[in-house]
Protein backbone atom coordinates (compact mmCIF):
# COMPACT_ATOMS: atom_id res chain seq x y z
CA UNK A 1 0.00 0.00 0.00
CA UNK A 2 2.83 2.46 0.34
CA UNK A 3 3.60 2.67 -2.95
CA UNK A 4 0.15 3.63 -3.63
CA UNK A 5 -0.25 6.04 -1.17
CA UNK A 6 3.42 7.64 -2.42
CA UNK A 7 1.97 7.78 -5.84
CA UNK A 8 -1.41 9.57 -4.81
CA UNK A 9 -0.04 11.78 -2.21
CA UNK A 10 0.02 15.18 -4.48
CA UNK A 11 -3.69 14.39 -5.32
CA UNK A 12 -6.35 16.94 -4.29
CA UNK A 13 -9.37 16.19 -2.61
CA UNK A 14 -12.00 18.95 -2.06
CA UNK A 15 -12.83 17.24 1.55
CA UNK A 16 -9.20 17.34 2.28
CA UNK A 17 -8.12 19.87 5.09
CA UNK A 18 -6.88 22.46 4.36
CA UNK A 19 -4.19 24.96 5.52
CA UNK A 20 -6.14 27.81 6.32
CA UNK A 21 -8.77 25.53 8.06
CA UNK A 22 -9.84 26.81 11.37
CA UNK A 23 -8.92 24.45 14.11
CA UNK A 24 -9.36 23.90 17.65
CA UNK A 25 -7.01 20.81 17.79
CA UNK A 26 -4.98 20.04 21.51
CA UNK A 27 -2.87 17.28 20.28
CA UNK A 28 0.53 16.77 20.95
CA UNK A 29 2.97 19.35 19.76
CA UNK A 30 6.92 19.21 20.38
CA UNK A 31 7.45 20.20 24.10
CA UNK A 32 4.15 18.93 25.51
CA UNK A 33 5.16 15.48 27.73
CA UNK A 34 2.26 13.06 27.02
CA UNK A 35 1.91 9.51 28.56
CA UNK A 36 3.47 6.68 26.18
CA UNK A 37 1.23 4.74 24.47
CA UNK A 38 1.86 0.91 23.98
CA UNK A 39 -0.53 -0.50 21.56
CA UNK A 40 0.56 -4.35 23.09
CA UNK A 41 -1.80 -2.86 25.92
CA UNK A 42 -4.22 -1.34 23.75
CA UNK A 43 -4.80 -4.06 21.53
CA UNK A 44 -5.54 -6.73 24.49
CA UNK A 45 -7.48 -4.42 26.02
CA UNK A 46 -10.02 -4.25 23.18
CA UNK A 47 -9.57 -7.84 22.01
CA UNK A 48 -10.25 -8.89 25.45
CA UNK A 49 -13.27 -7.19 25.26
CA UNK A 50 -14.80 -7.95 22.19
CA UNK A 51 -14.97 -4.25 21.58
CA UNK A 52 -15.17 -3.06 17.46
CA UNK A 53 -12.17 -0.75 16.96
CA UNK A 54 -10.40 1.05 14.00
CA UNK A 55 -7.35 3.03 13.03
CA UNK A 56 -6.16 5.09 10.74
CA UNK A 57 -3.21 5.38 8.35
CA UNK A 58 -1.42 9.02 7.59
CA UNK A 59 0.41 9.82 4.58
CA UNK A 60 3.68 11.74 5.08
CA UNK A 61 4.05 14.89 2.63
CA UNK A 62 6.26 17.57 3.57
CA UNK A 63 3.43 20.15 5.01
CA UNK A 64 3.53 22.23 7.80
CA UNK A 65 2.61 20.69 11.41
CA UNK A 66 0.09 22.90 11.68
CA UNK A 67 -1.37 21.57 8.63
CA UNK A 68 -1.13 17.68 10.57
CA UNK A 69 -2.70 19.01 13.52
CA UNK A 70 -5.79 20.37 11.37
CA UNK A 71 -5.89 16.72 9.74
CA UNK A 72 -5.68 15.18 13.35
CA UNK A 73 -7.91 17.35 14.58
CA UNK A 74 -10.34 16.20 12.06
CA UNK A 75 -9.73 12.51 12.36
CA UNK A 76 -9.62 12.70 16.37
CA UNK A 77 -13.06 12.99 16.25
CA UNK A 78 -13.77 9.54 14.95
CA UNK A 79 -11.86 8.41 18.10
CA UNK A 80 -9.49 5.34 16.31
CA UNK A 81 -7.10 3.26 18.27
CA UNK A 82 -4.30 4.07 16.73
CA UNK A 83 -2.76 6.23 13.55
CA UNK A 84 -0.12 4.99 11.02
CA UNK A 85 2.51 7.18 9.47
CA UNK A 86 4.00 5.66 6.25
CA UNK A 87 7.48 5.89 5.36
CA UNK A 88 8.45 6.19 1.65
CA UNK A 89 11.53 5.26 -0.45
CA UNK A 90 12.29 9.37 -0.83
CA UNK A 91 12.30 9.87 2.78
CA UNK A 92 15.38 7.85 3.71
CA UNK A 93 17.98 9.32 6.05
CA UNK A 94 20.77 10.31 3.01
CA UNK A 95 23.54 9.00 4.76
CA UNK A 96 22.94 11.82 7.77
CA UNK A 97 20.02 10.06 9.95
CA UNK A 98 17.38 12.82 8.88
CA UNK A 99 14.40 10.63 8.93
CA UNK A 100 11.90 13.07 7.68
CA UNK A 101 8.65 11.28 9.74
CA UNK A 102 10.53 11.82 12.55
CA UNK A 103 9.82 15.41 12.03
CA UNK A 104 6.04 14.57 11.26
CA UNK A 105 5.84 12.69 14.73
CA UNK A 106 6.42 15.89 16.81
CA UNK A 107 3.06 16.55 15.65
CA UNK A 108 1.11 13.71 16.16
CA UNK A 109 -0.14 11.96 18.79
CA UNK A 110 1.79 9.19 20.71
CA UNK A 111 -0.51 6.63 19.89
CA UNK A 112 1.22 6.21 16.40
CA UNK A 113 2.60 3.85 14.70
CA UNK A 114 5.66 4.73 12.53
CA UNK A 115 6.70 2.69 9.33
CA UNK A 116 9.90 1.78 9.25
CA UNK A 117 11.30 -0.41 6.00
CA UNK A 118 14.23 -2.38 6.23
CA UNK A 119 15.48 -2.24 3.08
CA UNK A 120 18.36 0.40 2.01
CA UNK A 121 19.05 1.07 6.08
CA UNK A 122 21.91 0.39 8.08
CA UNK A 123 21.77 -0.66 11.49
CA UNK A 124 23.19 2.42 13.00
CA UNK A 125 20.58 3.79 10.87
CA UNK A 126 17.74 2.22 12.37
CA UNK A 127 19.26 2.39 15.75
CA UNK A 128 19.22 6.59 15.27
CA UNK A 129 15.88 6.22 14.26
CA UNK A 130 14.31 4.06 17.04
CA UNK A 131 16.18 6.50 19.81
CA UNK A 132 14.84 9.23 18.65
CA UNK A 133 11.40 7.80 18.30
CA UNK A 134 11.93 7.13 22.05
CA UNK A 135 12.86 10.53 22.57
CA UNK A 136 9.29 11.32 20.94
CA UNK A 137 7.83 9.15 23.23
CA UNK A 138 6.94 6.55 20.08
CA UNK A 139 7.06 3.00 20.87
CA UNK A 140 4.94 1.39 18.16
CA UNK A 141 6.86 0.74 15.05
CA UNK A 142 5.80 -1.12 11.61
CA UNK A 143 8.46 -3.17 10.26
CA UNK A 144 8.43 -3.79 6.68
CA UNK A 145 10.48 -5.00 3.78
CA UNK A 146 10.08 -1.77 1.75
CA UNK A 147 10.74 -0.73 -1.86
CA UNK A 148 13.99 0.56 -1.96
CA UNK A 149 16.08 -0.64 -4.76
CA UNK A 150 18.85 0.18 -2.65
CA UNK A 151 21.89 -2.67 -2.22
CA UNK A 152 23.63 -0.11 0.48
CA UNK A 153 21.34 -1.60 3.12
CA UNK A 154 21.87 -4.30 6.12
CA UNK A 155 18.77 -5.72 5.43
CA UNK A 156 16.38 -7.57 3.06
CA UNK A 157 13.58 -8.71 4.82
CA UNK A 158 11.61 -7.40 7.40
CA UNK A 159 11.72 -10.27 9.54
CA UNK A 160 15.39 -9.48 9.95
CA UNK A 161 14.66 -5.63 11.21
CA UNK A 162 12.19 -7.53 13.30
CA UNK A 163 15.38 -9.40 14.98
CA UNK A 164 17.37 -6.55 14.96
CA UNK A 165 14.70 -4.53 16.93
CA UNK A 166 14.17 -7.07 19.19
CA UNK A 167 17.92 -7.72 20.00
CA UNK A 168 19.38 -4.07 20.35
CA UNK A 169 15.95 -2.79 22.00
CA UNK A 170 14.42 -6.11 23.45
CA UNK A 171 10.38 -5.29 24.58
CA UNK A 172 10.81 -1.34 24.18
CA UNK A 173 8.78 -1.48 20.94
CA UNK A 174 5.76 -2.90 20.11
CA UNK A 175 6.45 -4.12 16.57
CA UNK A 176 3.62 -4.49 13.75
CA UNK A 177 4.41 -6.57 10.43
CA UNK A 178 2.49 -6.89 7.28
CA UNK A 179 0.51 -9.61 6.34
CA UNK A 180 -0.80 -10.51 2.23
CA UNK A 181 -4.35 -12.53 2.04
CA UNK A 182 -4.13 -12.96 -1.42
CA UNK A 183 -0.13 -13.96 -0.67
CA UNK A 184 2.70 -10.88 -1.62
CA UNK A 185 2.98 -10.57 -5.20
CA UNK A 186 6.64 -11.89 -4.57
CA UNK A 187 5.71 -14.96 -3.40
CA UNK A 188 6.04 -18.20 -5.14
CA UNK A 189 3.20 -19.50 -2.77
CA UNK A 190 0.74 -19.41 -0.59
CA UNK A 191 1.85 -21.69 1.69
CA UNK A 192 5.99 -20.20 1.56
CA UNK A 193 4.18 -16.59 2.16
CA UNK A 194 2.31 -17.55 5.10
CA UNK A 195 5.97 -19.50 6.28
CA UNK A 196 7.71 -15.82 5.88
CA UNK A 197 4.99 -14.28 7.84
CA UNK A 198 5.20 -16.91 10.75
CA UNK A 199 9.00 -16.38 10.37
CA UNK A 200 8.20 -11.90 11.41
CA UNK A 201 6.02 -13.10 14.07
CA UNK A 202 8.64 -15.59 15.36
CA UNK A 203 11.43 -12.95 14.90
CA UNK A 204 8.91 -10.82 17.57
CA UNK A 205 6.11 -9.13 15.78
CA UNK A 206 2.97 -8.28 17.97
CA UNK A 207 0.49 -8.15 15.44
CA UNK A 208 -0.42 -7.67 11.97
CA UNK A 209 -1.89 -5.25 9.54
CA UNK A 210 -2.77 -7.21 5.99
CA UNK A 211 -2.86 -5.45 2.86
CA UNK A 212 -6.05 -4.39 1.24
CA UNK A 213 -8.72 -6.37 1.16
CA UNK A 214 -11.71 -6.59 -1.61
CA UNK A 215 -13.72 -10.12 -0.25
CA UNK A 216 -14.34 -10.42 3.12
CA UNK A 217 -14.36 -14.60 2.55
CA UNK A 218 -10.24 -13.94 1.65
CA UNK A 219 -9.56 -12.09 5.02
CA UNK A 220 -11.90 -15.14 7.17
CA UNK A 221 -9.53 -17.93 5.32
CA UNK A 222 -6.47 -16.14 5.56
CA UNK A 223 -7.20 -15.90 9.32
CA UNK A 224 -8.34 -19.36 9.65
CA UNK A 225 -4.51 -20.24 8.37
CA UNK A 226 -2.27 -18.30 10.07
CA UNK A 227 -4.02 -19.98 13.51
CA UNK A 228 -3.59 -23.01 11.57
CA UNK A 229 0.21 -23.09 11.81
CA UNK A 230 0.42 -21.32 14.76
CA UNK A 231 0.36 -17.49 14.12
CA UNK A 232 -1.82 -16.33 17.20
CA UNK A 233 -1.41 -12.49 17.32
CA UNK A 234 -4.17 -10.03 16.66
CA UNK A 235 -4.36 -9.78 12.57
CA UNK A 236 -6.07 -6.44 11.40
CA UNK A 237 -7.65 -6.35 7.88
CA UNK A 238 -6.22 -3.22 5.53
CA UNK A 239 -9.71 -1.82 4.24
CA UNK A 240 -9.60 0.89 1.17
CA UNK A 241 -12.22 2.71 -0.24
CA UNK A 242 -12.00 3.97 -3.98
CA UNK A 243 -13.33 7.31 -4.93
CA UNK A 244 -12.64 6.95 -8.46
CA UNK A 245 -12.03 4.24 -10.48
CA UNK A 246 -8.37 5.62 -11.56
CA UNK A 247 -8.08 5.05 -8.12
CA UNK A 248 -8.98 1.77 -8.17
CA UNK A 249 -6.32 1.23 -11.20
CA UNK A 250 -3.76 2.74 -9.51
CA UNK A 251 -3.63 1.06 -6.66
CA UNK A 252 -3.99 -2.27 -8.82
CA UNK A 253 -0.99 -1.29 -10.50
CA UNK A 254 1.62 -0.30 -8.29
CA UNK A 255 0.35 -2.49 -5.43
CA UNK A 256 0.02 -5.24 -7.86
CA UNK A 257 -3.21 -6.24 -5.72
CA UNK A 258 -5.79 -9.12 -7.37
CA UNK A 259 -9.47 -7.15 -7.41
CA UNK A 260 -11.91 -9.52 -8.50
CA UNK A 261 -12.85 -9.04 -12.04
CA UNK A 262 -16.90 -8.57 -10.68
CA UNK A 263 -15.58 -5.41 -8.83
CA UNK A 264 -13.32 -4.00 -11.78
CA UNK A 265 -16.19 -4.60 -13.93
CA UNK A 266 -19.08 -2.83 -11.82
CA UNK A 267 -16.91 0.43 -11.27
CA UNK A 268 -15.72 0.36 -14.53
CA UNK A 269 -19.30 1.01 -15.78
CA UNK A 270 -19.63 3.79 -13.08
CA UNK A 271 -16.74 6.06 -14.36
CA UNK A 272 -17.39 9.40 -13.76
CA UNK A 273 -20.78 8.72 -12.16
CA UNK A 274 -19.50 9.89 -8.35
CA UNK A 275 -22.70 9.86 -6.52
CA UNK A 276 -23.28 6.21 -8.44
CA UNK A 277 -19.57 4.91 -7.30
CA UNK A 278 -20.11 6.55 -3.58
CA UNK A 279 -22.78 4.24 -3.02
CA UNK A 280 -21.35 1.20 -4.48
CA UNK A 281 -17.74 1.37 -2.11
CA UNK A 282 -19.47 2.03 0.83
CA UNK A 283 -21.68 -0.56 0.61
CA UNK A 284 -18.80 -2.97 -0.34
CA UNK A 285 -17.02 -1.58 2.54
CA UNK A 286 -19.86 -2.27 4.93
CA UNK A 287 -20.73 -5.46 3.88
CA UNK A 288 -17.18 -6.53 4.40
CA UNK A 289 -16.92 -5.42 7.91
CA UNK A 290 -20.10 -6.89 8.57
CA UNK A 291 -19.33 -10.12 7.58
CA UNK A 292 -15.65 -9.64 8.85
CA UNK A 293 -17.20 -9.19 12.33
CA UNK A 294 -19.77 -11.83 11.64
CA UNK A 295 -17.03 -14.17 11.41
CA UNK A 296 -15.58 -13.42 14.65
CA UNK A 297 -11.76 -13.04 12.66
CA UNK A 298 -11.35 -9.84 13.69
CA UNK A 299 -12.75 -7.16 15.88
CA UNK A 300 -10.45 -3.95 14.45
CA UNK A 301 -9.89 -2.40 11.00
CA UNK A 302 -6.58 -0.29 9.07
CA UNK A 303 -8.40 2.43 6.93
CA UNK A 304 -5.99 3.89 4.32
CA UNK A 305 -7.52 7.09 4.66
CA UNK A 306 -4.67 9.08 1.65
CA UNK A 307 -5.72 11.66 3.83
CA UNK A 308 -8.66 12.28 3.38
CA UNK A 309 -12.01 13.06 5.01
CA UNK A 310 -14.73 12.26 2.37
CA UNK A 311 -15.36 9.03 3.43
CA UNK A 312 -14.84 7.92 6.99
CA UNK A 313 -18.16 9.58 8.43
CA UNK A 314 -19.73 6.79 6.58
CA UNK A 315 -17.46 3.97 6.90
CA UNK A 316 -16.68 4.90 10.87
CA UNK A 317 -20.65 5.21 11.48
CA UNK A 318 -21.30 1.39 9.86
CA UNK A 319 -18.11 0.64 12.37
CA UNK A 320 -20.16 1.83 15.36
CA UNK A 321 -23.17 0.79 14.25
CA UNK A 322 -21.79 -3.07 14.48
CA UNK A 323 -20.37 -2.18 17.91
CA UNK A 324 -23.93 -1.39 18.91
CA UNK A 325 -25.04 -5.06 17.41
CA UNK A 326 -22.69 -7.12 19.42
Amino acid sequence: MRNFVLAKKRDTDRNDIEDDSPTTCNLRTENRHREIVDLRRSLRDKISKHEIFYSFEIVSRKESGTSYQRLLAEMDKYSPLFYALTWHVNEGVSGNKNYAPLEILKNLPNNTLLHLAAKGLRRDEVVSILEKALTLEIVNIFALQGDSSSGDGDFVHASELVAFIREHFGDAFCVCVAGYPQMHPKSASKELDLHYLKTKVEAGADFIITQVIFESQVFIDFVKDCREIGIQVPIIPGIFTPTDYECLEMMERVCKLDIPGKIKDDLARMRGEDTMMRKFVLELTAQIITDVIGSGATCGFHLFTLNRLSLLTEICGHINSCKQMT
